[in-house]
Formats: C-alpha cells, sequence, structure tokens
C-alpha cells in the first residue's frame, strides 16, 4: 500500500472540500429551483382563489320545476350570467316548495333572492298570518314585481251578464270556500259594501266541477285564477262557449289602497277562449324579492339586466307577456325596495 507524503495531505483536503462545496451548490440550486416552481403554482392557486372569491355567487329560491317560478329564475339567471365577465356575478337557482319557503329559506340565508306571491311578501315582512310564530322580517326588501295573476270571471257566450254588478241575486261558484280565488272575491265584495246576501247562492266546489256545472246551466257565472285557466278548460266540452269579463269595479282601487298586495293585471287577448281584447282584470302577482344585506352591487347588476332586456325577457316565458316596464318597481309590492335596486330605478327613471 502506497503512502502519501504528508505533504500533500493539505492539498487534497482543499480539493476534497472545493468539490463538496461544488456539490453543495448544485444541490441547493436545484432545491431553489422546486421551490421556485411550488411558489410559482401556489401563487396562481391563489389568483385563481381571489377571483373566485371576487365573483359574487347569487342563489335564486324558485318554485316547482313544473310552474311559473322555477322557468323565470332560469330566464333571469340567464340574462345575468351572459355578462358575468363585467359584472363578476353569477346566478344559479334551485327548484323550491313555493312562496311560504321560500320567505323561510331567505330569512335563514339559505338563499339571496326568491320569488314569493305578493301576498305571502307582504305577511312575511309583517309577520302576519302564517309567518306570525316568526313574528316580522323587516329586513326583507323587494327587488322587483314579476307576472300579475287575475282572477277570471266566467259566463257563458249567450249571457245577459255584462258585468260585476249583475251578478246579484245570480248563482254562482267563486271556488272552493278556502281557494285563492275564492279569498281574493271576498275581499272585493267587502270592498264594494256587499256580502253574500247580495247573491242568490254561492256554492263553494272545484275548479273542474265549476266548468262542469257552468256548461250544465247550473251556474250564471264562475272565477278562476289565470294562472289555472290553461289546465282547467282543457275539459272544457267542445259545445260550451264561455267567455271572461272585465272586472273594473271602483272598488278595487280602494281595496288596493287598503291591501296593497292586490295589484291589477290583464287577460291577454287571443289566450284563452278565443278573447278578441284585453281583459281587465286585478289580482295576486309574483313578487322577487331579498334581504337588506344581499349585495347592492349584485342587486343593482340583476335589475339592470333586466330592465336593459326588458324585450328579451318577456320573450322567454308566456306569463311575462303582460308585464310593464314602469310596474316593476310598483306593482304588488307592499315593503320597501332594496337598495341596489332603487338605485337603479332611479338612475333609469322608472322611480318616482
Amino acid at each position: 500500500m502506497k503512502i502519501l507524503p504528508t505533504s500533500k495531505l493539505p492539498l487534497l483536503s482543499v480539493l476534497t472540500a472545493i468539490s463538496l462545496a461544488l456539490s453543495a451548490c448544485d444541490q441547493f440550486k436545484v432545491a431553489n429551483e422546486a421551490n421556485k416552481v411550488e411558489v410559482g403554482q401556489t401563487a396562481l392557486e391563489r389568483s385563481a382563489q381571489n377571483n373566485r372569491r371576487k365573483l359574487t355567487h347569487l342563489l335564486l329560491g324558485t318554485g316547482s320545476v313544473k310552474g311559473v317560478y322555477f322557468p323565470i329564475g332560469g330566464a333571469i339567471c340567464r340574462l345575468v350570467n351572459r355578462h358575468k365577465a363585467s359584472h363578476r356575478i353569477r346566478c344559479s337557482l334551485e327548484s323550491t316548495g313555493g312562496s311560504i319557503y321560500n320567505l323561510r329559506q331567505l330569512r335563514d340565508d339559505k338563499f339571496d333572492l326568491v320569488f314569493a306571491q305578493s301576498d305571502w311578501q307582504y305577511h312575511a315582512y309583517h309577520g302576519s298570518s302564517t309567518f306570525e310564530d316568526k313574528g316580522p322580517d323587516t329586513a326583507l326588501r323587494a327587488v322587483f314585481a314579476l307576472e300579475a295573476d287575475p282572477i277570471a270571471l266566467i259566463v257563458k257566450q249567450n249571457s245577459d251578464i255584462a258585468s260585476l254588478d249583475q251578478l246579484e241575486n245570480r248563482t254562482v261558484s267563486f271556488g272552493y270556500t278556502r281557494s285563492l280565488q275564492h279569498r281574493i272575491m271576498n275581499d272585493l265584495i267587502g270592498a264594494k259594501g256587499w256580502s253574500k246576501d247580495n247573491f242568490k247562492e254561492i256554492r263553494p266546489m272545484s275548479d273542474k266541477r265549476q266548468i262542469a256545472q257552468i256548461c250544465d246551466g247550473l251556474l250564471d257565472s264562475i272565477l278562476l285564477l289565470t294562472s289555472s285557466l290553461e289546465d282547467n278548460l282543457k275539459s272544457l266540452p267542445e259545445d260550451c262557449d264561455l267567455k271572461i269579463l272585465d272586472i273594473d269595479d271602483p272598488a278595487i282601487k280602494a281595496l288596493i289602497a287598503d291591501k296593497p298586495f292586490y295589484r291589477t293585471g290583464i287577460i291577454q287577448k287571443g289566450r284563452y277562449l278565443s278573447s278578441t281584447e284585453d281583459i281587465r282584470s286585478f289580482g295576486l302577482g309574483a313578487t322577487f324579492v331579498a334581504h337588506e344585506s344581499t349585495s347592492p352591487k349584485a342587486i343593482y347588476n340583476v335589475v339592470k339586466e333586466v330592465v336593459e332586456n326588458f324585450r328579451d325577457f318577456t320573450s322567454l316565458h308566456p306569463s311575462l307577456a303582460t308585464l310593464v316596464k314602469k310596474e316593476l318597481p310598483y306593482a304588488g309590492i307592499s315593503i320597501p325596495l332594496h337598495p341596489g335596486a332603487e338605485r337603479y330605478y332611479k338612475e333609469a327613471r322608472l322611480l318616482k
């Protein structure tokens, strides 16, 4: 075995130290490059997360998939989502159990916006009727009014009845005693100063039976909701000719002043029973509501999308055909407007 001279040992040690240092430097460089990649990926991920946070997500509570609210909710979301890159608002919807469910869920922050029938909007805000147990929801705010659901006063085509006043001393049906149209008519009768004694007879019965009995000549007049007309008229016998009368009574104005969840409405000509003229009536309507805490910017943009694309919006569902732009902040609305909605309506000169 060859033994190195002691004089060469320091040089070897130096070379070894240099080699180890270079190796360590390379390892540090590789590790550092790896760290740079990892840091870069994390920054990208963080940026994406921040962008997602900036995108306001609005969840709509609608109604049954087979009902009117669900497809209208879809129409609203389509309008909002097509410009989400600019206003950073994304809209989605869920089918629900309807107005009462929606208003309760909105109060519990399960939804951002919901559809509600105009009377239930009123009762939720005031803590009356079915909302009495929870008390008033004074943070509830209106966004806009939607379609009306006016009552349809129907007589035979050859009837001598031409107006509401001519129902006196007649045999009529307003549906079941607890039906919505019966409650609406009771309020109108009260506003007129009438009672059940003004009629020969008021027969409570189902919608289908009303149709059958008027066709058989057993009733002089019946009352249905416009929203149920299409289904009910499917069972109309071919030899039964009916027509819808205007309900344009002076008492309606007083009734709306007393109970502002009511509104006037038009039954569009040609849609039912071959009517040749628009038919004036009144009833309840659909409204779109939120909580005061819902983003004013988001609500502003939702209203803006609907108003500025109003013709497209009203063409997306038959029930929206009679919607009037200037009525959006008023019709059937009995609670304060949301600040975001109010701001847009003032800018668009739709609010007095």
